[in-house]
């Protein structure tokens, strides 16, 4: 065996006890629950004892006591619940670090482990009573730590974020000696020696930093999601979710194209991720595009709008949803409904785009020997889906416990693979499976901690504050150029960041600001990750168009162009539940349907002040808006577009969106009339048509 063998076998062997690690950690509620089910049901009389008596014999019980020693020694300890996720994650990714020396790997991973438990271990200190105090040592091993977290995240993510870093570290520094005319960049005369001490105070000695929310959302929530969804995919869903995405597409004019939208809103739901999204569905619908008479940057911007529209599709979302559920302190179901109707529009918008796109450039319907038909057993495999994805909903929406949620997903989702797939049922399989899930959940980590590094610099430099106080001042002004101005900071801060980045800066500096703006919490903080998470497609720096390039062989830019007017939806969505609530609140009474109550919060606006009309009203609003919209971009409906049928397709568009009926009232009318009167304006007709007679 080669060394580079032994370092690959030694970091799956990692990743998969780090797949076992989250589970254990997202099973700990259902296991307190077990143990509680099995004293209850061995001991004779439990329920003729008083709730006294229960509790006593509950912690006096052997089986007890024993799990309430694994609890406190490994399950509740902060240390382990961020340190072990932190251990795992860089060790992994050290040691698969590609195009680098072995011994290099192995020093890098051994560095990171030491300096990471070393923190760990002062945490337990801290658990312990002792006081959060920076002793010698942590000025060594707090730089060496961000030094490692520097190093990973440039070698897997770019040099973006990692320039982005180091300027908010040396901005951290010399803020107290920057002139007043650098506006809200001028802070504290703070020493360097004040500065370090701070540093290290803030973010090594306490849960700061690279240890802040971020990583505490991710490796309480978000991890179990990743090993469901890497699990379920190892088992051969995602093959059978193309042919699904294939069948119910590709009779349809640009059914190729359609296809790769289907499915990767399908994948959406499972995955919540844009560039895994592209490299997973990608390398497999891409090709088809292209074959089907698309050209190449158009087929990869397919693909990259389709899968960044699946960081907002219920009911797995991505990271930055857990995050604004933390943030806003709003349980996670409420933000899955809320995004319902958004991602419908998101996925509708660019639908259209594709179909007009598709008879402008005369692609037609997949031929039906392309057209995929499912076998009988493919039918019953259809499963897999249904099952996880019900129990998963239940338990967000009934047991809001998101933890438990994702284990209960995740466990019947393997039971579902394992009994419906055949070539699943092999310990190779599955230990790959878990390998995956341990390796996508290191990159996500190592990710993360890099973003709470860059958060907890912009807190504790004051930065953030300064920056409140100037949106403040902007929301004195009309409520539309202060989402202009926080949607241009969200697309220009995340055209080289994640969207959990940039939602947390745009979000820090809203935090004193937020009130001044006059929309409600939940709103505003979903206007932030709509546009957090539309940066990825918004050139020059459109991550997922640049993921999705290379696979078609298409210019990078021109694929963001492309992407971008894909999803062109997703640039007036969050504008449009701003000034139609009922597109985020109506469909809350759910939960008033289904036994429940209907939520209040503070976070949200009171439910009963949208009615049914709103909804149906901005539903049908925005379809025909999207209608006119994206055809007088491609030029094309039934037949070419003149000049003039264009622009008024665009003016009405807008109108129709505008919250005033006495101007939608009368642009759907007109709109109505564009489309209607397009087919007796004669223009080039679409080659489709000539293909078809």
């Amino acid at each position: 065996m080669t060394k580079a063998g032994i370092e690959q076998r030694f970091a799956d062997l990692l990743a998969f006890v780090f797949a076992l690690v989250i589970l254990v950690y997202a099973a700990s509620g259902p296991l307190s629950e077990f143990v509680r089910w099995i004293i209850e049901v061995t001991t004779p009389g439990f329920e003729e004892l008083s709730r006294r008596q229960q509790r006593l014999l509950l912690r006096e019980h052997w089986l007890g006591g024993s799990y309430r020693s694994f609890e406190r020694a490994f399950l509740l300890p902060t240390g382990l619940i961020l340190g072990l996720p932190i251990l795992f994650a860089f060790a992994v990714s050290f040691l698969s670090l590609g195009e680098t020396r072995p011994w290099v790997k192995w020093l890098l991973a051994m560095a990171s482990t030491v300096v990471f438990s070393l923190w760990v271990a002062n945490l337990f200190a801290v658990d312990g009573g002792a006081l959060p105090s920076a002793r010698p040592i942590d000025f060594v091993l707090f730089p060496l730590a961000t030094v490692l977290v520097l190093y990973l995240t440039w070698r897997n993510f770019g040099s973006f974020i990692v320039g982005f870093c180091l300027f908010w570290i040396i901005y951290f520094f010399v803020r107290g000696w920057l002139p007043d005319w650098t506006g809200i960049l001028a802070g504290s005369d703070a020493t360097l020696a004040q500065s370090m001490r701070s540093m290290v105070l803030n973010f090594w000695s306490q849960t700061g930093g690279m240890f802040g929310q971020p990583l505490q959302v991710v490796s309480g929530n978000v991890l179990i999601f990743i090993v469901f969804g890497a699990v379920l995919m190892a088992s051969g869903a995602g093959d059978l979710l193309m042919k699904i995405a294939n069948r119910l597409t590709g009779g349809l004019t640009g059914g190729a194209a359609h296809a790769a939208v289907a499915s990767s809103a399908l994948f959406g739901t499972l995955s919540g991720a844009a560039i895994s999204n592209v490299v997973s569905t990608g390398v497999m619908t891409i090709p088809v595009i292209k074959r089907s008479g698309f050209r190449p940057a158009f087929a990869a911007a397919v693909e990259a709008a389709a899968s960044t529209g699946g960081q907002v599709m219920p009911p797995v979302m991505g990271v930055v949803a857990f995050f604004v559920a933390g943030q806003i302190g709003l349980e996670y179901r409420y933000i899955v409904i809320a995004a319902i109707i958004p991602a419908v529009f998101f996925y509708l918008g660019t639908f259209l785009t594709v179909y007009f796109e598709a008879r402008r450039q005369g692609v037609g319907p997949l031929p039906a020997e392309e057209r995929p038909r499912l076998t009988a057993a493919e039918r019953v495999q259809c499963l897999v889906f249904i099952f996880p994805l019900g129990v998963l909903s239940y338990f967000l929406f009934v047991q809001p416990s998101v933890p438990k949620a994702g284990f209960y997903g995740f466990i019947v989702a393997l039971a579902c693979a394992l009994l419906l797939f055949r070539k699943f049922r092999s310990p190779e399989k599955l230990y790959q499976a878990f390998v995956s899930a341990g390796r996508m959940s290191a990159s996500i980590i190592v990710i993360v901690t890099a973003i709470g590094l860059i958060v907890g610099l912009i807190q504790v430099s004051g930065f953030s504050g300064r920056l409140s106080l100037l949106l403040a001042q902007l929301a004195g002004g009309p409520l539309f150029g202060t989402l202009v101005v926080v949607a241009l900071g969200a697309i220009v801060l995340g055209m080289g960041l994640p969207p959990g980045a940039t939602y947390f800066i745009i979000v820090i500096a809203l935090s004193s600001g937020i009130d001044a703006v006059g929309i409600a919490p939940l709103t505003l903080h979903l206007f932030v990750v709509f546009f957090a998470v539309i940066s990825t497609v918004t050139p020059p720096v459109a991550l997922a168009a640049f993921a999705a390039a290379p696979i078609a062989g298409a210019d990078p830019v021109r694929t963001g162009f492309q992407a971008a007017r894909l999803a062109l939806a997703g640039f007036i969505i969050p504008f449009v539940f701003v000034y139609h609530p009922a597109v985020l609140y109506k469909l809350q009474v759910l939960f008033a349907w289904f036994g429940g109550e209907v939520p209040t919060s503070k976070a949200m606006i009171e439910i009963a002040t949208v009615t049914w009309f709103d909804l149906g009203w901005i539903v049908v609003a925005f379809a025909l808006s999207m209608w006119l919209l994206t055809s007088a971009l491609t030029g094309f409906e039934k037949n070419r577009l003149n000049s003039l049928e264009r622009i008024l397709r665009g003016i009405v568009g807008i109108a129709l969106l505008i919250p005033n009926m006495a101007i939608a009232g009368p642009a759907l009318l007109v709109g109505i009339g564009l489309v209607i009167g397009h087919r007796y304006l004669g223009g080039d007709p679409s080659p489709v048509d000539a293909k078809s007679a």
